[in-house]
């Protein structure tokens, strides 16, 4: 590994640093005997706030010296995200975790339209079905190209950008004359749509300490889980009522209020992108008095990039090429992504699967009523977000007891026996799918799989977040790209496979399939540190002393 990578792992422990010892803006100096008390040497500059730049800069000039002067955050600084008002934070966290609902809203509505579209256009439920998966493998395309499109540009050019993608491709889906119209438009919709996927977690990061996050991510996981069965509920009534058509109306009026409100109070919060602004108003600042040599303006950079120019090549060589390492030599990143997509596929093929137990083949409820048979899987995973806090107590007791460190594998305490619910849950919901079993039945079982989904799949992202630290994008965006590649591809064999084998021995087979996993979470739990220590990404961070965002 580079000696670049090395130094970029650590750069945030030393910004910590200097947050300690910084001055508010209300105490800047000129004095360079004060200023020396309170500088932090990173790469043979000077880790220093920004009204400590103004002042050394203008010392420099005056006695002819130069050093590399670094721009970061004061201890209190307002423009720092962790510094936001609680109000605002929680804000931001809400709003872009209900962009994750509205995406997955958006992606999995259309299987309530299935049976007309085929209809109107006069093509088989399996070709229908392609305007689901097409969406979902944008959803695993779209994270390549925007992960590293949101560290040059920051989060919200990015959000903002993508949505108006995923708006305007509403109106060729509504007025679609044909049915290559509805696969190619429902592609690139997921590309657009995959900016939450992108940036939510990030967001969060972004926003939260490491140890104060855990009711951030409790909504962000249960926006993850709750947005795919929820447009099933939404969904169904709409199109019998007004028809497919009215559902991607519907969408853009939806996403459309959104992208309002995304542009006028979404700020950014990438933590390099406002450093650098930061960076270029001191420049700015310092020009404009006239007696600042050239070389000490040239000298003045953000703590993030040290004064390398970015390049969006590089950044695309590292989001293309280290998730794909990372995915054939990372035993946790295997697992996690091999988990997810197994979560992700089966929840996507529910899709198919619920209107045959459910639908006018099974228990005879129309459109509407077998959309509202996915609210057992919103229930569920809703009960399990209440039971999140006992999880995040159980996590701060063992951090307290690891003298303030982070411990990763204390993220597995519910998930050991989560777990187990996903494989009691699908036989259960595969053995009472028999008509003469009470439909309610089975929406329970469903419930527990809901509840099941949230926790393992909060558990994993936190682990691989804590195991990685500054290389977690890498790590995640190898386990989003497996898991919505396998959700793209359940679907399309989900109606023949439920038709051959029947509707208990499909959801068996499911059952058999989460099984196999079970003993994922266990493992890491017990012996994750062993894991980790292998590892050279995930050793550079064992201390677990760091809490950068990502």
């Amino acid at each position: 590994m580079s000696g670049r990578d090395h130094e970029q792992a650590s750069l945030d422990e030393k910004i910590d640093e200097s947050r300690k010892t910084s001055h508010s803006p209300g105490d800047a100096t000129d004095s360079a005997a004060e200023l020396e008390r309170n500088q932090t040497t990173l790469s043979g500059g000077l880790l220093l706030n920004e009204d400590e730049v103004l002042a050394r800069a203008r010392d420099m000039s005056r006695t002819g010296a130069n050093v590399p002067l670094f721009v970061t955050f004061h201890k209190h600084d307002k423009e720092n995200p962790r510094n936001f008002p609680p109000w605002k934070k929680w804000y931001i966290t809400c709003f872009a975790s209900f962009l994750n609902i509205i995406t997955c809203l958006c992606a999995g509505g259309i299987s309530s339209a299935s049976s007309d579209i085929a209809e109107t256009f006069n093509v088989s439920a399996e070709v229908t079905t392609l305007g689901l998966s097409m969406y979902i493998l944008g959803f695993a395309l779209g994270p390549m190209l925007l992960a590293p499109l949101s560290e040059y540009f920051g989060r919200s050019p990015v959000y903002i950008v993508s949505w108006c993608i995923l708006v305007i491709f509403q109106i060729p889906l509504a007025l679609a004359p044909n049915i290559a119209t509805v696969i190619v438009c429902r592609l690139i919709q997921g590309f657009g749509g995959s900016a939450p996927l992108t940036n939510t977690g990030g967001t969060v990061s972004d926003l939260w300490a490491r140890n104060e996050s855990g009711n951030a991510m409790m909504v962000y996981g249960f926006s993850s889980t709750f947005g795919p069965p929820f447009a099933l509920v939404v969904s169904g009534y709409l199109v019998l009522r007004l028809g497919w058509r009215w559902l991607f109306w519907f969408d853009m009026i939806v996403t459309g209020a959104l992208l309002v409100l995304m542009v006028v109070t979404l700020p950014e919060t990438r933590h390099s992108i406002i450093l650098e602004r930061k960076a270029t108003r001191v420049r700015k600042t310092l020009a404009k008095e006239g007696n600042i040599s050239p070389e000490v303006l040239d000298s003045i950079s953000d703590a993030s990039n040290k004064g390398n120019k970015r390049s969006l090549h590089t950044l695309f060589a590292i989001n293309l090429t280290r998730p794909v390492r990372f995915l054939f030599s990372e035993p946790i990143t295997m697992g996690a992504a091999a988990y997810n997509g197994l979560i992700y596929g089966i929840v996507y093929l529910f899709n198919e699967a619920f209107p045959l137990v459910f639908g006018p083949g099974g228990h005879g409820f129309n459109t509407g009523q077998w959309g509202l048979t996915f609210l057992g899987l919103c229930i569920g995973s809703l009960l399990a977000a209440c039971c999140h806090p006992l999880q995040e107590r159980y996590y701060l007791r063992r951090v307290a007891q690891n003298e303030g460190k982070g411990v990763p594998e204390a993220r597995m305490g519910q998930a050991r026996f989560g777990a187990l619910l996903l494989p009691i849950s699908l036989f259960w919901f595969a053995w009472t799918s028999f008509t003469w079993v009470h439909w309610v039945v089975p929406i329970i079982a469903s419930a527990f799989f809901g509840a099941g989904i949230y926790v393992v799949i909060l558990a994993i992202l936190n682990y691989v977040v804590d195991a990685y630290q500054t290389y977690s994008a890498s790590a995640l965006a190898g386990v989003i790209l497996v898991r919505n590649l396998v959700g793209a591809g359940f679907p399309l064999f989900g109606r023949q496979m439920y038709t051959k084998l029947g509707n208990e021995w499909a959801s068996t087979l499911l059952a058999f399939l989460s099984l196999l996993f079970v003993p994922i979470p266990i493992w890491w739990f017990y012996r994750g540190e062993q894991l980790r220590l292998k590892s050279p990404w995930a050793r550079e961070h064992f201390g677990q002393d760091e809490d950068a965002p990502h």
